[in-house]
């Protein structure tokens, strides 16, 4: 009898389990009628009160699961409208308590070359290694997408004496001087000027927050300063004049924190010719309220937010440029001199621009032709735009655009000149700000959780501490669990631990 006892411990063990188990559960439901019959979120009551017939308790239950879906689709409709179409843009007029900048002036001669510093340097390296470096070295300070079209490849003869990595510190160290004294502005103020590698060669860029970042002699240490020239309603009369800095030469004008490209427009100076320039300024800006909105929602990069390690700010051009040194990485495998080149990235030999030469129309556009994109493996391809748009370049938050208003030309036989002034101070600019702030979407949400399921605040808190407590309820149920067996595993690694210990 005792034996048989034993036998159906382990089955009435079982047993009681499962009733324990089922009783908790009937607790739980039950609580779970009683706190839902009495809570204000309308259709809940209905569904759980077992006095309605079946199916009016059906088909309260799914007129609730209706309205759930309805409100879920609303909130997400909203959402999405938050996150694509929140900008609104207005017009600000206040321009008496407005700064704006004095362009930036990018001047690109057409004779780069000091002669002096070309001769010193090849006589010094045709006394060091006995090689004659004249020609080379004028390729390299010369070359650009403007000039590279002429330069005969073929016949170029190069020596290992110059290492491609040092192109660029010699094109800056060959450049053209400028001559201070041949700019002067209508008050004296003074102005920066630094020579840059542009995709137009060396040049020197007037009034620029950014140009030192190109300049080949400083890559190493340079860093974003602003130094322009930033004018008020009261100084809308300031100029700039240039005598004399070249024989022929072309003009950018632009933001102090862009940089020039091959597609900027430009204007060309010639010998005898007085050039006075306008430009007129349209200025975008974007509120306080939209700068602390994440990127997907302003859609626009600020100037401290850049996209590589090549530039420590960002801008539009800035963005292209970096976009069009990957494209002719991956087709040439290395990149001309004139681009700032990054560690990993190689700068191409004189025999290897041909390839540069080949595509650079591709280059400009930024599109390459069926036939370049037939010649390039499928892992390659994947990485080339197909068009500017494939960049994903975002406009800048706040952006500067410098046009051209009037022009005037007037010859004369002893020099030649050029004055860029801005035609008129800008009266209005667009300002961007979002239509739905976070104000606005408590409210709509609130609006749409009520007129769906009829709940408030206190409704939603009431659904919250239930949750809460059936969590708790079962956290408490495997905690007990977990300890029943820790008492029953215990014991018996003991007792196993002594076995092994006496045997």
């Amino acid at each position: 009898m005792g034996l048989r006892a034993r036998e159906n411990r382990p089955l009435f063990k079982k047993k009681r389990d499962n009733y324990a188990r089922k009783l908790r559960k009937k607790k739980l439901i039950n609580y779970l009628v009683s706190e839902l019959r009495t809570c204000t979120t309308h259709g809940l009551p209905y569904i759980v009160n077992r006095e309605i017939h079946w199916a009016g308790r059906t088909f309260w239950a799914v007129n609730f699961l209706l309205a759930v879906t309805i409100l879920i689709a609303l909130l997400e409709t909203q959402y999405f409208r938050f996150t694509t179409s929140a900008i609104v843009t207005s017009v600000e007029m206040d321009y008496f308590n407005w700064n704006i900048s004095y362009p930036a002036i990018t001047l690109c001669p057409m004779y780069k070359i000091e002669d002096d510093d070309l001769n010193e340097l090849v006589n010094e390296t045709m006394e060091s290694t006995g090689e004659y470096i004249d020609t080379q070295l004028r390729v390299i300070t010369s070359i650009s997408y403007d000039t590279a079209d002429i330069v005969d490849f073929d016949n170029l003869d190069v020596t290992s004496v110059i290492v491609p990595s040092d192109y660029g510190m010699l094109a800056a160290m060959m450049f053209k001087k400028f001559d201070n004294n041949s700019l002067t502005t209508s008050t004296n103020w003074p102005i920066s000027v630094e020579i840059s590698m542009t995709e137009m060669g060396m040049c020197h860029v007037i009034n620029s927050n950014v140009a030192q970042l190109d300049n080949p002699l400083k890559w190493t240490t340079a860093k974003y300063a602003k130094n322009n020239i930033d004018l008020s309603v009261h100084e809308r009369d300031f100029f700039v004049q240039l005598v004399n800095y070249a024989d022929v030469y072309k003009i950018y004008i632009h933001s102090p924190n862009e940089l020039i490209q091959t597609t900027t427009p430009s204007y060309t100076s010639k010998l005898n010719n007085y050039i006075d320039f306008g430009v007129k300024v349209w200025s975008t800006r974007i509120s306080h309220r939209l700068a602390k909105y994440p990127l997907s929602v302003r859609k626009c990069r600020f100037l401290n937010e850049p996209i590589s390690k090549r530039y420590p700010v960002y801008s539009y051009t800035h963005c292209i440029i970096e976009c069009r040194i990957k494209m002719i990485l991956e087709i040439c495998g290395c990149i001309p001199h004139f681009y700032k080149r990054l560690d990993h990235e190689r700068v191409c030999n004189l025999t290897e621009l041909p390839c540069f030469v080949e595509h650079k129309t591709e280059f400009i556009k930024l599109s390459l032709s069926d036939e370049s994109l037939s010649n390039l493996t499928n892992s390659n391809s994947a990485n080339i735009p197909k068009s500017p748009s494939d960049c994903g370049c975002l406009n800048s938050c706040d952006t500067d655009i410098y046009t051209k208003d009037h022009e005037t030309f007037t010859p004369q036989d002893d020099h030649n000149s050029m004055r860029v002034g801005i035609s008129a101070y800008p009266k209005i600019r667009i300002v961007k700000d979002t239509i739905i702030n976070l104000y606005d979407i408590i409210l709509r949400s609130g609006g749409v959780i009520n007129l769906c399921i009829g709940s408030s605040v206190i409704s939603l808190m009431e659904l919250l501490v239930l949750l809460l407590k059936v969590f708790l309820f079962y956290a408490r149920v495997l905690a007990s669990m977990i300890m029943r067996a820790f008492r029953y595993i215990i014991p018996r690694v003991r007792m196993w631990t002594m076995f092994r210990i006496k045997k």
